[in-house]
């Protein structure tokens, strides 16, 4: 058999032949039909629409695997105007899935079946195409690789129904269309084809039916329910709106990610989201809201959409999980005023600020609320020239530091080395800081970067050697931070395994990682979505966020009276109610395994911090209770 390149159809000869007869014959044109109407109708009723119109029989003779082409695409447009289908659709290009295509049609005629065009299948496949025939194209459906103003009359109103469409109405029935279709077709309860057949275009109101009846139009799920009903009630994938704008904000302020924010439309994202937070609450997983999930949430109650409250302040009312600049200045004037805010002046709003604003209210007879108030305002000076009002004598902190003499960590610099510096490490990486090598207990370059970086932050001169300011901030030398046995110690106790079974993990403490970092925590790997439980009782006293560059992605930290913490990384989302300063128990679930920040795989990244110092191996502490076998999840929840 002659082989001929894969940018020619045959023989020279043949090739310029076909084009002539292309050029002299436009007469034997032929328009392929495609009926969204009823069989039958009448010359009165309004004309079927056609897709775009295929060549004549003779520029087919010849086509074989290896031709590609406008000749190939317009084949191809002619198999599926005749109802044949095409995988990949009207590529221009004639591979396997034309060839078996060819041969479905030749079967289907009687023709010899050799995936080949010759001229008897030309001939046939031009007839079968031609409006009012009686080939395989009566009652016929659009179809990917169709084109033409019928299609986007399709697309029109798919999108007019809220259906998302990628490319618009651009008139060419591709891979999005056909995503579309599909998706209309589930949600009005018609057979999941891909394809536009007359049940289908009746639904969408497209073409013509039953005599030129234009069919009602369709509708998406709907936004707006009978009056008296919960208008959220029965949202889904495919809706949009202010209704849909609230749902995204309400799951938001339980913890959980909508990628994209609250944009107004209900994509896969939302779903997603949705899904996760029914499976939290033990509700049916069904990525619709239900009245349960609208009354969990809070949606079309007065609740739902309270008044803000009215300020006089960018300060009144600063609290937990509140970040900015306000609150690098509330931090900033209450360590003026003599209190310690361990992480110092960070701009976000953690347990630590609470636990400072707190003990600055108390002293002063503030109402102890951890909150700020206008009292609290007025005596940090907030937005004005005045000083902070010092904390008084006898209070929680000293209004004068101690002597230099009193606090060991004072001094250090490069070149020191020991269980203080790993003690001033620790404290920097609690910051939010890098110190690279980690908390090595080794006083080196990188030390001294993080810790200038620590004094520029904090408006503290930037020497690179401890000063008594810095280390009142980082609460080093107050009692507060104890020296902790690397090796770790019996005091650390796990009430359950962080993860939701199937999962496997293995000792990988201090493996090497990229930037020269050592691992240092055990990865338990485990599908997308697995929830994971708080493994003892606390209080969430930190939260990442999956930002660009960020190595954690989005994490938390379950901390203990003593000190103790525990570190998530890597998750998808957070459980409904998980913010900074909820307490938790141990079995709670607190959020779900996710693939973010610097991560090859869905698994939860989980280290342990004795006292709040330096991290230990947790691979001696979960391999007791690995309940990685068990495929069951306990829900439990005491915050919700």
């Amino acid at each position: 058999m002659t082989t001929f390149p894969r940018t020619t159809h045959g023989p020279a000869t043949m090739r310029s032949s076909r084009r002539r007869r292309l050029i002299h014959g436009a007469c034997a044109t032929v328009a392929a039909a495609l009926a969204f109407g009823v069989s039958g109708a009448t010359a009165s009723a309004a004309p079927r629409p056609t897709i775009e119109t295929p060549l004549v029989s003779a520029a087919f003779t010849g086509l074989r695997v290896g031709s590609q082409g406008t000749d190939v695409r317009d084949l191809q447009r002619a198999l599926i105007a005749a109802g044949v289908s095409v995988p990949g659709g009207a590529d221009g290009v004639f591979g396997p899935a034309t060839r078996q295509a060819v041969v479905n049609f030749q079967t289907a005629k009687g023709l010899a079946a050799t995936g080949e065009v010759d001229q008897a299948t030309a001939t046939a496949l031009t007839s079968s195409s031609t409006p009012g025939s009686t080939g395989t194209t009566s009652g016929s459906v659009l179809a990917v690789g169709a084109r033409g103003p019928e299609v986007t009359a399709v697309q029109e109103r798919l999108i007019a129904v809220g259906v998302y469409l990628s490319g618009g109405a651009d008139g060419v029935y591709g891979n999005a269309t056909k995503r579309a279709v599909t998706q209309f077709q589930g949600w009005n309860g018609l057979e999941q084809t891909g394809t536009v057949n007359e049940a289908t275009a009746r639904k969408l109101g497209v073409g013509s039916s039953g005599g030129g009846t234009t069919a009602p139009p369709a509708t998406a799920p709907t936004t707006t329910p009978a009056a008296g009903s919960n208008a959220y009630v029965g949202l889904a994938q495919g809706a949009r709106g202010a209704l849909v704008k609230d749902l995204q904000t309400a799951l938001q302020s339980t913890g959980l990610v909508v990628r994209g924010g609250a944009d107004g439309v209900f994509g896969t994202a939302t779903t997603t989201a949705l899904t996760a937070f029914q499976r939290v609450n033990a509700l049916s997983e069904t990525g619709v809201v239900g009245e349960r999930e609208a009354a969990i949430l809070r949606l079309g109650t007065a609740a739902s959409t309270p008044a803000p409250p009215p300020a006089t302040s960018q300060y009144l009312g600063l609290s937990v999980g509140a970040r900015g600049q306000a609150v690098k200045d509330a931090q900033q004037a209450l360590i003026t005023g003599g209190v310690t805010v361990r992480g110092g002046a960070d701009g976000v709003f953690g347990t630590a600020t609470k636990d400072a604003l707190t003990t600055y209210q108390t002293a002063l007879g503030i109402t102890a609320d951890g909150t700020v108030n206008q009292a609290t305002i007025d005596k940090l000076g907030l937005g004005t020239s005045t000083a902070p009002t010092p904390m008084p004598s006898g209070g929680s902190a000293p209004a004068s530091p101690p002597s230099s003499n009193s606090n060991p960590y004072v001094g250090l610099t490069v070149g020191s080395s020991g269980p203080l510096v790993r003690e001033l490490q620790t404290a920097l990486q609690s910051t939010g800081l890098v110190v690279r090598g980690g908390a090595d207990g080794s006083f080196g370059a990188a030390t001294k970067t993080a810790l200038m970086a620590f004094q520029s932050v904090n408006g503290i001169p930037q020497t690179g050697v401890v000063t008594l300011q810095g280390a009142a901030i980082l609460g080093l030398g107050s009692g507060s931070v104890g020296i902790v046995n690397p090796n770790g110690g019996g005091a650390v106790t796990l009430a359950r395994f962080p993860v939701q079974g199937r999962c496997f993990f293995g000792d990988t403490w201090q493996d090497a990682r990229s930037g020269g970092r050592r691992h240092e925590g055990v990865d338990i790997i485990a599908n997308e979505g697995k929830l994971l439980y708080a493994v003892v009782d606390g209080e969430i006293s930190k939260q990442y966020w999956d930002t660009p560059g960020a190595l954690s992605g989005n994490g938390l930290r379950v901390a203990q009276p003593n000190g103790t913490y525990f570190t998530y990384l890597h998750m998808s989302g957070f459980a409904p109610g998980i913010t900074v300063g909820t307490q938790v128990k141990a079995g709670d679930v607190i959020g779900f395994v996710g693939n973010t920040g610097s991560s090859a795989t869905a698994h939860l990244h989980f280290e342990i911090h004795p006292g709040g110092g330096a991290a230990v191996n947790p691979y001696p502490y979960v391999k007791p209770i690995d309940d990685c076998s068990n495929t069951t999840p306990q829900y439990q929840s005491s915050f919700t």
